[in-house]
């Protein structure tokens, strides 16, 4: 991210930071206490041409806006100084779905060298936050056929095809993958080395921490991350 962000000239500094809790385990009152006094903690470090933070694990637009009201308090209104924030207060249209969006433009790239298209291939996706959850509702759109994906709360199969529309919405409703009834589940773990054309990872880093191992299983798949 150091290295993206400083090519394209924009001041996100590339540092990872947060604080260490569960998100689910505290009130909607309790997660915006914590994200305000972090945010006094840190305002001095952060700005809109210093090191601009941005939403990631556990965190959504309501987070962000936490952060620039709290921000705002001690340096003035400042919108641009961070990411991901809803559009009301300056968002940016499409920027939830935009690294999915990418993972998805940059499979296409990978499979048209091999003069294939993401129709009618199939997909196994480890992750389904953010990121994976898009990636997998475009692949959907597109006519790929997503046959496992897997997250924090377990992990689901189908040969023929995942309903991810459905499975979306099983989330929203439940916030996991378990009891949907558009798949069998598997241990987590065996995403990775479940047939399918394409493999993406889209999970935390460091969960792929035995590559060679796990490579000489896979056989002729594509990664793409």
């Amino acid at each position: 991210m150091t290295w993206k962000t400083a090519v394209a000239d924009i001041p996100y500094g590339g540092a990872k930071g947060g604080i260490g809790c569960n998100p689910r385990d505290l009130s909607k009152s309790e997660l915006e206490r914590l994200t305000r006094v972090f945010t006094q903690k840190i305002h001095d470090l952060i700005g809109i041409h210093t090191d601009v933070p941005a939403p990631d694990m556990g965190t959504n637009a309501q987070t962000m806006a936490w952060i620039l009201d709290e921000y705002s308090k001690f340096h003035g209104h400042s919108p641009a100084v961070v990411t991901g924030k809803p559009i009301d207060l300056g968002g940016s249209l499409g920027r939830e779905a935009a690294t999915g969006r990418g993972v998805v433009y940059a499979t296409e790239a990978l499979l048209a060298e091999y003069g294939k298209s993401i129709k009618g291939m199939t997909f196994g996706i480890q992750g389904f936050g953010n990121v994976g959850s898009w990636a997998s509702r475009l692949i959907h759109e597109k006519g790929g056929k997503v046959i496992a994906v897997s997250d924090i709360t377990g992990a689901l199969k189908n040969p023929n095809g995942i309903d991810i529309p459905e499975l979306l919405k099983h989330k929203e409703a439940t916030g996991s993958l378990k009891s949907f009834n558009g798949g069998d589940s598997m241990a987590p773990n065996e995403l990775l080395v479940h047939e399918c054309d394409v493999l993406i990872p889209c999970a935390l880093g460091g969960v792929l921490n035995r590559l060679g191992s796990i490579a000489e299983h896979l056989g002729p798949i594509n990664y793409c991350a």
